[in-house]
């Protein structure tokens, strides 16, 4: 079965209509990509934030650890940890 796009009217209230616009600029996507993950989720909770607030913290972890210790290593665990996390943000808001 093939999909597509049909384009259909309706009222959303102004102050949601602000929070998608922020959401998608935040995210660097579309209002209509943010609309339509947020009617997929049928306006649950982002599944994925439990999941990005561990990872910066881990992030936030790492660092710290690297700094205190000196150690160049765990600067670059980091950074690694960061494109995943980037990566999993990236490819679930498109």
């Amino acid at each position: 079965m093939e999909t597509g796009t049909s384009p259909k009217t309706l009222r959303i209230p102004n102050d949601t209509i602000s929070d998608i616009e922020k959401v998608a600029k935040e995210k660097n996507t579309t209002f209509s990509k943010e609309a339509i993950r947020r009617l997929k989720n049928k306006g649950s909770v982002d599944t994925n934030y439990p999941l990005f607030l561990a990872k910066a913290q881990t992030i936030i972890n790492l660092s710290y650890e690297g700094y205190r210790a000196g150690r160049e290593d765990l600067f670059q665990k980091a950074q690694e940890e960061e494109r995943k996390l980037w990566a999993k943000i990236m490819t679930s808001s498109k």
